[in-house]
């Protein structure tokens, strides 16, 4: 058996970090979730209190909508930033 055909095995650094990214990955539909629901029922308290007729759900739901999306592109970044190091 030559050297080339034994499987190394990744260092428990690099086992750590696979599972590092693993978790950051599986954060992000939970805050593609969360922003737009907490925008949705922030806007329709503040419809209900100010009187308004679902005005500020629409534009709370849509910055939910957008802050999820940044904070799952700033993962994407970190995850792959730290896959090339």
């Amino acid at each position: 058996m030559s050297l080339g055909d034994r499987k190394t095995k990744p260092s428990d650094k690099e086992r750590l970090r696979g599972y590092r990214q693993i978790a950051m990955a599986t954060t992000i539909p939970l805050i593609m979730l969360a922003g737009p629901a907490v925008g949705y029922f922030l806007g329709r308290f503040l419809d209900s209190l100010l009187g308004t007729s679902n005005v500020l759900m629409v534009v709370f739901l849509l910055l939910g909508v957008a802050a999820g999306g940044m904070e799952a592109y700033r993962i994407i970044k970190q995850i792959i930033r730290e896959s090339d190091n």
